[in-house]
């Protein structure tokens, strides 16, 4: 059972779907975005790698006869050429002891050169090299041994900074993060409509199942796809046509056998036998009074209607206390209750059940006399105890019912009782003797029994 902290935090199937796809989205888009910027990144350092080494390697080669004929304007003019590129940090050129004789400044040329810390010396080979700038960012070195008839010269220290890749990647990382951003609104608005249109079908689903839960089974949802929730859909519709069906059947059925009878075959519809068992049970025999000369005196469809109103009022009444109308005997009913659904305090339903009949055909009665028409009474008998209750009959046509002792003694007591009495023996009375108000009326000889039984008339409930 859910807890109130859960149904505080409960989040919607659309807003989980919403938040999995906006978090999918912008997991991609950053891990794409960011692996695009590596790469490029990784790209342009190659590219101007090897644009240094270009221009190092041409610079070297120029600087060459002006180095060994000691020509230093053309050295400057060489230094201030590369210069001009602005990816180019600084260019120098050194004699074979290391002195300076072309710089940017020329207040260092003369002097010797000072290499930054962690770089290796040069030797016969170019050597590139990488160390971080004192301003920032980071340049690359290209030192160039410089031969002439292969003797060493001099050399060429020429310095690439990664400045310009790095607003590069600024500028294209700040593009990507505007294109993220709009790309997770356009994901959070894609996200939300497609939730709403994948959770819309499931919310008329939920609709329905509590429809049909309520008992509303005349209830058909569209289906609106072709896919997985649309097979849901169809097999709801589906089940609810079948549930629909099945109640109809059970609304009809209840018109011929007791609802609780019909309840059972539904639930167990292969299993059903009722065989026959001993269950404590009570018995009400119903009937009217002075009926055959009434049929004689009135047109039969009058007749007919007063059974109607008086098997209205008995179905009524035993159904509302939880009994099984069992049978109608011409003028007279037999109503059961702990069977077929057990209840402890059946005996004190039929009692309750017998009181009302016997209040409410004395105000039909009364109606049917401002009416003009003939008055109307019962006679009712009730006996508690065990009984044999099961189907009979055979495996066309079976009716669920009570056999015993117990019946045959209610049906002794209602043909005892005069018109208004509500008769029981004593075993019943006994049980239900602190509930009302009872006479006894001693004992009465009965067909079938052999000693005279203690009889009780109930008049009402106690106070």
């Amino acid at each position: 059972m859910p807890t109130p902290s859960s149904q505080k935090f409960r989040l919607s199937l659309k807003v989980k779907l919403g938040l999995l796809i906006t978090l999918l989205i912008v997991l991609s888009v950053l891990l794409v975005s960011d692996f695009l910027l590596e790469r490029a990144e990784v790209r342009l350092t190659d590219e101007i790698t090897k644009r240094g080494f270009t221009i190092a390697r041409d610079l070297a080669a120029s600087a060459k006869n002006p180095l060994v004929t000691h020509d230093e304007l053309t050295l400057s003019l060489l230094v201030r050429d590369a210069l001009r590129d602005e990816d180019v940090s600084y260019a120098i050129l050194v004699d074979d002891d290391s002195k300076i004789v072309a710089h940017g400044d020329l207040n260092l040329v003369g002097t010797p050169i000072v290499r930054p810390n962690g770089l290796k010396p040069l030797a016969d080979q170019m050597l590139v090299q990488t160390y971080a700038d004192p301003k920032g960012g980071h340049i690359i070195d290209f030192a160039v041994p410089m031969e002439f008839s292969k003797v060493r010269v001099g050399a060429l220290y020429l310095g690439f900074s990664d400045r310009s890749i790095r607003q590069t990647i600024a500028t294209a990382r700040q593009q990507t993060l505007w294109i993220t951003g709009l790309m997770i609104l356009a994901g959070i608005g894609g996200a939300v409509g497609l939730a709403i249109v994948l959770t819309k079908p499931i919310l008329k689903l939920a609709q329905g199942t509590k429809a049909i839960a309520a008992g509303s089974f005349d209830i058909t949802l569209p289906v609106t796809s072709r896919d997985e929730i649309g097979d849901l859909t169809q097999s709801f519709n589906e089940m609810a046509k079948s549930l629909h069906e099945k109640e109809k059947i059970k609304r009809a059925f209840s018109s011929y056998v007791a609802r609780q009878v019909v309840d059972e075959i539904l639930k167990h519809p292969d299993e059903y036998t009722f065989n026959g068992e001993r269950r404590n049970v009570t018995v009400i025999f119903c009937d009217m009074r002075g009926f055959t000369p009434l049929t004689e005196r009135l047109p039969p469809e009058e007749v007919v209607a007063a059974l109607n109103d008086f098997y209205s009022l008995m179905i009524d009444l035993t159904i509302k206390n939880e009994g099984y109308l069992n049978k109608f005997l011409g003028d007279a009913v037999m109503a059961i209750f702990g069977a077929p659904t057990a209840y402890p305090d059946h005996c004190m339903r039929a009692v309750k059940t017998a009181l009302a009949m016997q209040a409410a055909v004395a105000e039909l009665s009364a109606q049917r006399v401002a009416q003009g028409k003939e008055a109307m009474s019962i006679g009712i008998g009730i006996s508690a105890g065990e009984a044999v209750a099961g189907s009979v009959g055979t495996e066309f046509q079976t009716e669920y019912t009570v056999i015993g002792d117990r019946v045959n003694l209610a049906a002794r007591l209602e043909s005892n009782a005069k018109p208004g009495q509500i008769l029981v023996s004593e075993e019943t009375y006994h049980q239900v003797a602190d509930q009302v108000t009872a006479t006894c009326l001693g004992q009465i000889s009965v067909k079938g029994k052999e000693e005279p039984i203690t009889v009780f008339e109930i008049s009402g409930l106690a106070a």
